[in-house]
C-alpha cells in the first residue's frame, strides 16, 4: 500500500509532537513533584525545629527528660502546642510558651468537648505533615514516642548551651503523607496531563492543517505535470507563496509557457517549411503537367525553369538541414586564432562585383588587428549570408557600410544598408526560421528565409551576439558582437 505524502507529514508531525507532549509532561510531573516533596520536608523540619524549641525549655526548666519518660499523653499535649504554635505563626498570631510545669498536666476537663480531645492528636500530626516524632536521648534510646531508631531517620538535635541533649526523630518523608497532599498532589497531576492532552490535541490539528498545507501545492504541481506530458502546454498553477515550493511553481509556469512557445513555434515551422517545400514542387508539378497534357512543349526554356525550381529547392532543403543540424549542435567547428578584420574583408571582395552590378555603392572601415577565436568557414558562412540579404533587399541606387571595430573585450561587426527599412515590430523576428518581412522584402527576391536563423546559430556558437536595429542610411544595420583573445 503507497503511503501518501500528506499521511507521512501527518505522521512525522503528530509524532515529534507526541514525544514532545509526553516528554515535557512526564518531565514536568517528576520536577514537580519532587519540589512538592521538597517543600513538605522543607515545611516538616521547620516544625521539628519549632518542637526542638519546646523541648529546649522543657530540659531547661527541669535538667532532664524525667517529666516526659515515656508519658505519651504530655508527649502529645506538647505537640498539640507545636502544631497551634505553628498555625498562629502562620496566621500572624504571638507564639505561646510554656513557662510551667502546669503547662504539661493535663487541661481541666470540659464536659462539653468530647473525651477523645485528649487523646493522642494523630489526625493533628497528619495535618502538620508529620509521621509522629520520637524524643531520643544522646544514646539514641527512646524517651517518648514509639519509632525505634535507625540510622534513615530525620533527627534534629536538641542542644543546650552547644552540648547535645537529645534528639528528634522522624521517618524520612519519600511522598505525601495526608489526604490533603495527596488531593493536592493528584489535582497538580491531573492539570499537567490534561495540559499535555489539549496540548496533544491542538498538535493534531496543527500537523493536519501543516501536512495539508505543504502536501496540497506538491500534489497541484504533480497534476500540472502530468498534464504537461498529456500535451496540455497551457496548464499554469495559480502562485503558492515565496518559500521553496512557490518558487518551484514558478519554475513549473516558466516550463510550461517554454513548452507552450515551443510547441507553437514547431507547429509554425511545420507549417512554413511545408509552404515553402509546396511553392517550387507546385511549380514543377504544373509544368509537367502542362508538357504530358500537351499544353506545352519540352524545350530549353522548360528545361531551364525546372533547373531553376530544383536548384531553388535544394538550396531551401540545404539551408533547413544546415539550421536543424545548428539546433542540435552538430554543425562542425573547427576553431583557430585568425584575423577577424581579414575574413570580413576577404567577404567583401567575393560582394564587391555583385553589388557594382545592382547599383550599390559601399564603403567600409576595418581595424585589421582584431584577433579572434573562430571558425573561419562559418563565420565566413554567416557574413556572406548578411551581404547577400543587401544585395537581394537593397534598392539601387543604394549605400552599404562596413565597419570592424573594438568594443572592449569584443570585435564588433556592423553592416548598415540603405532603404528600404523594416519596422520595429519585425526586428525581433528577423532571426526566427523563415520569417520574412512583407512587402519589401519578400520572396520575390528571392531567399529561403533561413540565412539570419543560420546566422544566429553561428554567431551564439562563437559565443557572441547579433541583433538587428535600424540604420542610419534608412536601411537594416545587423550588429554582430564575437569575443576577442588580444
Amino acid at each position: 500500500m503507497r503511503i501518501k505524502l500528506f499521511h507521512k507529514l501527518f505522521l512525522v508531525l503528530i509524532g515529534t509532537s507526541l514525544c514532545s507532549v509526553l516528554l515535557f509532561a512526564g518531565f514536568a510531573h517528576w520536577y514537580s513533584s519532587r519540589n512538592f516533596l521538597r517543600y513538605l520536608n522543607d515545611d516538616r523540619d521547620a516544625r521539628l525545629m519549632a518542637l526542638c524549641e519546646q523541648l529546649l525549655t522543657v530540659y531547661a526548666r527541669d535538667g532532664d527528660w524525667h517529666t516526659l519518660q515515656g508519658d505519651e499523653r504530655a508527649w502529645h499535649r506538647l505537640l498539640r502546642e507545636v502544631m497551634r504554635s505553628s498555625i498562629d505563626k502562620e496566621e500572624g498570631a504571638p507564639p505561646p510558651t510554656l513557662s510551667g510545669t502546669a503547662e504539661l498536666a493535663a487541661p481541666p476537663h470540659d464536659p462539653r468537648q468530647p473525651h477523645h480531645d485528649l487523646s493522642p492528636p494523630l489526625s493533628m500530626f497528619k495535618r502538620m505533615r508529620l509521621v509522629e516524632p520520637t524524643l531520643y536521648d544522646t544514646a539514641h534510646r527512646i524517651v517518648v514516642g514509639s519509632l525505634p531508631y535507625r540510622p534513615d531517620l530525620t533527627l534534629r538535635e536538641v542542644s543546650v548551651e552547644g552540648r547535645a541533649v537529645g534528639y528528634v526523630g522522624v521517618a524520612p518523608l519519600r511522598h505525601p503523607a495526608n489526604a490533603r497532599d495527596v488531593r493536592f498532589a493528584r489535582r497538580q497531576a491531573h492539570i499537567l496531563f490534561g495540559g499535555a492532552a489539549f496540548a496533544l490535541i491542538l498538535s493534531l490539528l496543527a500537523a493536519a492543517l501543516v501536512a495539508r498545507r505543504l502536501s496540497r501545492p506538491i500534489m497541484q504541481i504533480g497534476e500540472g505535470a502530468r498534464a504537461l506530458a498529456s500535451g496540455h502546454f497551457e496548464t499554469r498553477l495559480p502562485t503558492l507563496g515565496g518559500d521553496e515550493i512557490g518558487v518551484l511553481a514558478g519554475d513549473f509556469n516558466v516550463l510550461a509557457r517554454t513548452l507552450e512557445e515551443n510547441e507553437s513555434s514547431r507547429r509554425r515551422w511545420f507549417a512554413d517549411v511545408s509552404h515553402e517545400l509546396r511553392t517550387p514542387l507546385a511549380i514543377m508539378r504544373g509544368e509537367l503537367e502542362a508538357v504530358r497534357d500537351g499544353i506545352r512543349v519540352s524545350n530549353a526554356e522548360l528545361i531551364e525553369s525546372l533547373s531553376q525550381e530544383t536548384a531553388r529547392l535544394t538550396h531551401l532543403v540545404d539551408d533547413l538541414y544546415q539550421l536543424a543540424r545548428a539546433d542540435i549542435g552538430a554543425l562542425d567547428y573547427e576553431f583557430t586564432h585568425a584575423s577577424l578584420g581579414a575574413l570580413v574583408t576577404e567577404s567583401l571582395s567575393h560582394f564587391a562585383h555583385r553589388w557594382q552590378q545592382a547599383g550599390l555603392e559601399y564603403h567600409y572601415d576595418i581595424d585589421a588587428e582584431l584577433c579572434a577565436a573562430l571558425d573561419a568557414r562559418r563565420v565566413l558562412q554567416m557574413l556572406e549570408n548578411v551581404f547577400e540579404n543587401c544585395c537581394r533587399y537593397t534598392d539601387a541606387p543604394g549605400h552599404i557600410a562596413v565597419t570592424v571595430r573594438r568594443e572592449g573585450k569584443q570585435g564588433s561587426i556592423l553592416i548598415e544598408d540603405s532603404a528600404p527599412g523594416v519596422a520595429a515590430c519585425d526586428l525581433p523576428l528577423l532571426f526566427e526560421p523563415l520569417h520574412r518581412v512583407e512587402p519589401s522584402r519578400s520572396r520575390a527576391f528571392g531567399g529561403s528565409g533561413l540565412g539570419l536563423a543560420i546566422c544566429s546559430r553561428i554567431v551564439t556558437a562563437h559565443g557572441g551576439s547579433i541583433t538587428a536595429s535600424p540604420s542610419t542610411l534608412g536601411g537594416l544595420a545587423v550588429h554582430i558582437h564575437l569575443p576577442l583573445v588580444n
